[in-house]
């Protein structure tokens, strides 16, 4: 059996020029990881835990579902925020905050609500977020770090976490999930640029 440490040890070798198409890439998962399922189907009832702030997929036809960990103060994650500015056409997206050291609770807690919109993401993003919660608990924040690590622990080399973190599922026959998971690199295949 493959040990989940080897699922995203090869990331750079995802690459290769030349991959399926988007739409291929999505319907069957990155080709590359198909031998990966065992190992990334538990996380996704895990990620249905967090908080996540919900995008819907601006076509009718969806890719999927793509979980992203992100944060305002990760350089790439900025990246990303820029280049992919009205979020994926074609996959729900769904933004989980990673809370990164030493940030508010009360922002993180305000970010962490069932209710909060996209214009809210949005101002986080550019570091224009004003309101904040009264909570100053830090329990949403261990949450989503402890379903970080554990996936880190499980499927990167090394054991560490970076954002962005990308986790996705298409359905590829009904009922049956194919699962993708990686960096932006990996899973640029999925993703729309900004024209």
């Amino acid at each position: 059996m493959l040990d989940r440490r080897m699922v995203l040890a090869a990331m750079p070798a995802l690459m290769i020029a030349g991959r399926a198409s988007v739409a291929g890439a999505a319907k069957a998962g990155i080709p590359e990881q198909a031998g990966f399922q065992a190992e990334l189907a538990p996380f996704w009832e895990q990620l249905a835990m967090l908080p996540s702030i919900r995008e819907p997929a601006r076509e009718a036809a969806s890719d999927g579902i793509c979980y992203m960990f992100t944060n305002k103060d990760c350089t790439v994650c900025q990246v990303v925020h820029q280049e992919f500015p009205q979020g994926f056409r074609r996959l729900e997206m769904r933004y989980i905050i990673y809370p990164w050291p030493g940030e508010p609770y009360r922002e993180l807690n305000y970010l962490y609500r069932p209710e909060t919109t996209l214009a809210e993401y949005r101002a986080y993003m550019g570091r224009r977020l004003t309101a904040t919660s009264t909570s100053d608990s830090g329990a949403q924040a261990d949450l989503v770090t402890a379903v970080a690590a554990e996936m880190a622990g499980q499927l990167v080399e090394g054991g560490s976490f970076g954002t962005p973190f990308f986790f996705h599922a298409v359905e590829e026959t009904p009922g049956k999930l194919v699962f993708s998971a990686g960096d932006v690199l990996a899973m640029g295949p999925l993703l729309d640029r900004a024209a």
